[in-house]
């Protein structure tokens, strides 16, 4: 069973700057440093009951919003709008599916493999996502992301492999 706080260090702190064998930057490489990177995976809602974990290649439902940690500023969530419009591609839809460990690179954040595995049906669970891996240094500025930025998500699973009662 999931306590109610698990935080898991996936990068030290120090030096990611590109360089080559004898250490000096790569061409075109500014020297970049990182603190530790920490997921942090709490607990918010327990399910009522739960014989079955979300594992990888299960197909979630999930609801969710999302906020930037340093700014406090939601920048996405399952039934968020823009200026009053549905999100394109999510047809109005309040939760999203997605196939766990399996997405392709930059549709969602790496660090919900990592914070939804061993998810229950009902389930909510918040999930404070490093930059290494969230968007990094790059950010998702048009989205409201900063570079480097941590994120906070706070999950719920609504449903897993088409099955929305707990099992």
């Amino acid at each position: 069973p999931l306590v109610p706080t698990v935080s898991t260090k996936v990068a030290p702190a120090g030096d990611t700057s590109q360089r080559n064998e004898d250490g000096s930057l790569k061409l075109g490489a500014v020297e970049r440093e990182q603190t530790d990177q920490v997921v942090t995976v709490s607990q918010l809602v327990p399910p009522k009951m739960c014989n079955r974990r979300a594992t990888t290649e299960d197909l979630l439902e999930i609801s969710y919003i999302g906020k930037v940690v340093e700014t406090g500023n939601i920048f996405d969530g399952s039934a968020v709008k823009i200026n009053g419009e549905a999100i394109p591609g999510r047809g109005n839809d309040i939760s999203v599916f997605f196939v766990l460990g399996k997405q392709p690179f930059g549709q969602f954040p790496p660090g919900w493999d990592v914070g939804l595995e061993g998810m229950c049906v009902g389930e909510r669970r918040r999930l404070v996502i490093p930059p290494v891996l969230g968007y990094g240094a790059a950010g998702v500025p048009r989205r409201g992301i900063p570079p480097n930025a941590t994120l906070q998500y706070d999950v719920t699973l609504v449903s897993l492999n088409g099955l929305a009662t707990p099992q």
